[in-house]
């Protein structure tokens, strides 16, 4: 019950990689906004809520995006009149790219220095940030302009007597320092920030404990960001997640992935959750510090760190979640059964959903979609950020515009409204109005008794009065604070909110530490243990007091332990050793609840020794640690610098030998085998092990971590004796082997099964390993290229292999099969020898002959054509290209093309059914729900995507592709390409993803170059053009159904 007020291998390509402009709401064509009032009638939401207008732009709200109360339950938000705007849309993607590492070339760059001259204050700009006063019941409402001449304020965080202001590459403070209502002095705290894309920059501004500031950065943004106050600085490339101290002495990233975080909120217990923009089974997660999860460039803190498994199989739609809320308050705001609800603000498909999240504590997740909130027939409903106020009551940012996603249409496109804006608060008829106090002018004594309020923002605000005033004020209410931690009677909020104002205090009480460590709650438990790093015991006492938390049964607890003996900056041997001790072999599988945490705790166990190299150097080299495992102590010892690592590495294994290792573990010291000794022994347990399949498999799934050159060698006497096996699967894992880590001395072998074999996988597994003998082997592979009892794929890769070798014999073989190719393989052809230089002038030559047409190569062919040859051949053929697109362009032919094949959709009735069945091939690189890969954006939501962009994307890819979802060119230095999905960049080499999920990774000594390609979308243009109006109907039909 609700509430009323208001043909097939083309199509493996079709939707391999949608560009951003198919993440759009299916647009109705007015260009006019509704009235509030006329908008209020299309709100639908869940019976027993009711939704009212807060403010619009009568009252100069135009674009919000941040919404934030301060201590007197003032709201502050911004207008973004300014949004988008990037720095450069015209330029090679390799180059901006450069461009984002280089803060020396932007100062240079005309494009990046204007927009840099904005975002630090020296140019005005048009936006403000404006305080809305009197806007609960019975209250006259007043909005003022606190500042102006900025340049989109991403997010504002009151604090004193003024606010800290995230703008851009900046973040500053800014001060009232007259008590006017009007901030009049800037104090620059943060510089560096990537602005590259506008649409994720740094934002999201939270007050945490201990005087940190946590924010969120954006996906497409790279920068290293430095104290302005001192000499602290740090990295901050793709999406993390980074805290600052109050004072921005201190600046530090706490998380690593997803893609964009546009949701960030400190619950009522301490736990931090977060929102995934995309969605991808990632809606709304914890968030504790030190946590990772995929996302763009799959960078992590450490090479080592594990990734967050997925955490639910629905989605929720859409391809925006822009912001997040939980009702934390204990009572006067939503119902129970609304506790532990993550609300969602999603733009795209104009709706606030909900998804009940629950960490039990053993440290599974149990997430439920639920019933939407609120959802709006009005599609120019753009709710971007969401916040729960003082009145127990939820606050939406409404974008209000027809156009919201950042790439969707020109950033000069005439429908992006820059004069709307409003601000919705939605109650439930069981609220009563509430008295909302003003911290500000409240007596210090009375702070504390509002730590008990049932409010959160109340128990907040105390804590923010009590840690900002002059500790003269505050320090009286110590006594009363640590009888509030202590009293049992108190709930648990209470307890931690006062706990967090005697750390913002400084004042440390081991009584109190130690009733809350007898507490059965785990958050008091947890929060006890965090603030020990603020309050930095004696390192006897630290020991004391956590060491038996170390094995408790909540792994939140287990892991502050650890965070806790990592941030406090010392350690004696019995730190060390309760380090260690956490630093257990992982276990089978990558779950919630048991395998992913102990794969976090070694993570964090380790990352905390690289600190502590010299104690932990000391400790293992004497005999304190023989009581420990041998594989914990490995796993330790990787922590420590290479020469130190070496020296301790025989006391270890001598002392006792592992009878096995997981694969990190072993990764880790396979890594070291450069070194005779750790070679010798690390080759005697493969051997030996009765099982050298599974380190064999380990080195295979871990080949993007593997640095140790001796590898192949360390691997050979399993990989031949596997070679000469009568079973597929133990030949096909030797054939890999081979491929991919440098085996030697099976030629003969190959050969040997090359000529037996009749099982056609087998003999496409030989080819490769042969090739990387390819000289040796030409007459295996003109053999097979020739002959026509072959598949075309076994030949035209034999052909290529051959070519590379040997170009006259490659051509040879070439000119005499090309005939009698059939047109499609004929085009297979073409885009294989395109990959390499070689290949490319052969086709060049081809082109000379006659043999092959002009026509049949498609401008990205050329393209990469002229990449490796550099011919003056394919540059004129690419010139000639280029004028033809800009005559395109000139005479509107794309547009017309889409409008011809929009006008098939109105006129053609669609058929999902048939629609499903071309979709399938979708699922190679996209996913919907738990189906398919997860290489290319989710289409989860695509029932709300415009038809006519849906089109552009197919017909036109290239016209707005996000750059994140550009082509991935690697240049080998053997004069070949792999091109696609860039999916992982670390030191040791690049990993490419391609159609269906497989990837391959590239070492770093065979690359050459490597880069984006400027605009090219994965998927190649007009692939459906020659389809009739029912199939295309069809096909958009079903994409309609996915919501």
């Amino acid at each position: 019950m609700r509430l009323r007020i208001g043909k097939q291998h083309i199509l493996q390509l079709i939707l391999a990689f949608f560009p951003l402009v198919l993440w759009s709401q299916e647009l109705s064509e007015r260009t006019k906004a509704l009235d509030p009032n006329d908008q209020l009638a299309q709100f639908d939401l869940l019976d027993g809520f009711v939704i009212e207008l807060v403010a619009s732009e009568e009252d100069g709200i135009v674009n919000p995006i941040d919404l934030t109360f301060d201590d007197a339950g003032r709201l502050w938000t911004q207008t973004a009149r300014m949004y988008p705007m990037d720095p450069v849309s015209d330029i090679k993607w390799q180059d901006l790219l450069a461009l984002m590492d280089d803060e020396e070339k932007q100062k240079q760059h005309p494009a990046f220095k204007k927009l840099k001259d904005r975002f630090e204050g020296k140019v005005p700009g048009e936006d403000q940030i404006l305080i809305l006063d009197g806007i609960y019941p019975g209250e006259e409402k007043k909005v003022e302009v606190w500042q102006d001449n900025l340049t989109i304020p991403m997010s504002i965080l009151p604090y004193k007597n003024g606010a800290f202001v995230a703008q851009g590459s900046e973040l500053f403070y800014l001060i009232d320092t007259d008590d006017d209502g009007k901030a009049d002095q800037r104090v620059p705290l943060l510089t560096g920030f990537g602005f590259t894309d506008t649409h994720t920059m740094a934002h999201t501004l939270i007050k945490g404990p201990n005087h940190w500031v946590h924010f969120s950065h954006g996906a497409l943004n790279k920068g290293n960001v430095r104290s302005l106050t001192s000499d602290a600085s740090a990295r901050f490339d793709f999406s993390k997640i980074g805290r600052f101290t109050e004072d921005g002495k201190k600046i530090e990233v706490i998380n690593a992935g997803l893609n964009n975080i546009w949701g960030l909120q400190l619950r009522n217990n301490g736990l931090w959750y977060g929102i995934e923009a995309n969605d991808l089974g990632y809606s709304v997660v914890p968030m504790q510090p030190g946590m990772a999860y995929p996302g763009i460039g799959n960078d992590r803190l450490r090479p080592y760190q594990p990734f967050v498994p997925k955490l639910h199989s629905f989605r929720v739609g859409g391809t925006g979640l822009s912001g997040l809320a939980f009702s934390d308050d204990t009572e006067g705001s939503f119902p129970a059964e609304y506790d532990d609800v993550a609300f969602l603000a999603n733009p795209i498909t104009s709706t606030i959903n909900m998804v009940r999240i629950v960490r039990h504590e053993d440290g599974s997740i149990e997430a439920e979609h639920l019933q939407d909130l609120l959802r709006s027939s009005d599609d120019w409903f753009r709710p971007v950020n969401m916040e729960f106020g003082p009145d127990g009551c939820l606050y939406i940012a409404d974008w209000y515009n027809k156009i919201v996603s950042h790439n969707e249409v020109a950033t000069t496109h005439p429908d992006r409204d820059k004069s709307h804006g409003r601000i919705w608060r939605i109650r439930h008829v069981s609220q009563e109005p509430r008295a909302i106090p003003d911290f500000y002018k409240m007596a210090t004594e009375e702070l504390p008794t509002h730590l008990r309020s049932p409010s959160l923002w109340a128990r907040r605000a105390a804590w923010s009065q009590i840690a900002e005033r002059p500790s003269g004020q505050t320090r009286s209410l110590i006594p009363r604070l640590v009888e509030m931690v202590k009293d049992e009677t108190e709930d648990e909020y209470t307890r931690i909110h006062a706990l967090w104002s005697l750390e913002s205090l400084g004042h440390y009480d081991r009584s109190m530490v130690e009733t809350l460590l007898g507490e059965s709650s785990q958050h008091l438990q947890r929060e006890a243990i965090r603030t020990l790093i603020a309050f930095s015991p004696e390192l006897d006492e630290l020991v004391r007091l956590t060491k038996p938390f170390l094995t408790s049964w909540n792994p939140e607890i287990r892991a502050q332990v650890l965070r806790t003996l990592g941030e406090v900056g010392s350690a004696n041997q019995d730190v060390i050793r309760m380090l260690i001790s956490a630093c257990q072999p992982e276990l089978p599988g990558n779950e919630m609840g048991g395998s992913y945490e102990r794969r976090q705790e070694r993570y964090l166990a380790r990352r905390a020794l690289e600190q502590y190299s010299d104690q932990l150097y000391d400790y293992l080299i004497s005999g304190e640690s023989a009581g420990l495992p041998t594989t914990n102590k490995l796993w330790a010892m990787l922590a420590l610098p290479d020469r130190q690592k070496e020296a301790v590495f025989p006391k270890i294994w001598s002392s006792s030998p592992p009878e096995e290792l997981d694969a990190s573990t072993f990764i880790g010291v396979l890594n070291m085998t450069d070194d005779p000794v750790v070679y010798q022994k690390v080759e005697q347990l493969v051997n030996q092990s009765g099982n050298p399949e599974r380190y064999i498999r380990y080195a295979l799934d871990h080949q993007s971590r593997i640095q140790s050159g001796a590898v192949g060698k360390l691997f050979k006497r399993p990989v031949l004796t596997m070679l000469q096996s009568d079973k597929e699967e133990r030949i096909m894992l030797a054939l890999e082997s081979i491929n991919k880590l440098d085996v030697e001395g099976g030629n003969a072998l190959l050969l040997d099964l090359f000529k037996q074999t009749g099982n056609r996988t087998i003999t496409d597994g030989v080819l490769k390993a042969l090739a990387n003998k390819a000289a040796e082997n030409k007459e295996v592979f003109a053999s097979v290229a020739g002959d026509k009892e072959i598949s075309f794929e076994t030949r035209s890769a034999a052909l290529n292999i051959l070519s590379k070798a040997d170009k006259e014999a490659g051509g040879r073989v070439f000119r005499r099969w090309w005939p009698s190719m059939s047109s499609s393989e004929k085009q297979e052809m073409i885009t294989i020898y395109s990959s390499s230089k070689t290949g490319s002038l052969l086709l060049l030559d081809a082109i000379d002959a006659g043999t092959v047409k002009a026509h049949m190569l498609t401008m990205p062919i050329v393209e990469r054509m002229n990449h490796l040859s550099g011919d003056p051949r394919s540059e004129a053929l690419l010139s000639k290209m280029n004028q033809k697109a800009d005559q395109k362009v000139e005479t509107k032919q794309g547009s017309q093309k889409v409008e011809k094949f929009v006008l098939m959709t109105e006129k053609t009735k669609g058929v999902a059914s048939n629609g499903k069945v071309l979709f399938t091939t979708c699922l190679l690189c996209h996913q919907v729900g738990d189906q398919g890969q997860d290489i290319a954006p989710a289409l989860d939501g695509s029932a709300y995507r415009d038809t006519r962009a849906l089109l552009t994307a197919i017909l036109e890819p290239d016209e707005a592709v996000e750059s994140g979802y550009y082509v991935y060119r690697v240049t080998k230095k053997d004069d070949s390409v792999v091109e696609g999905y860039m999916y992982e960049k670390n030191a040791q080499g690049t990993t490419i993803a391609f159609m269906g999920g497989t990837k391959t990774f590239i070492p770093k000594a065979d690359i050459a170059e490597e880069g984006f390609l400027t605009g090219r979308s994965f998927m190649p243009s007009g692939l459906i053009e020659h389809y009739s109006a029912q199939q295309v109907a069809d096909l958009v039909a079903y994409i309609k159904t996915l919501k």
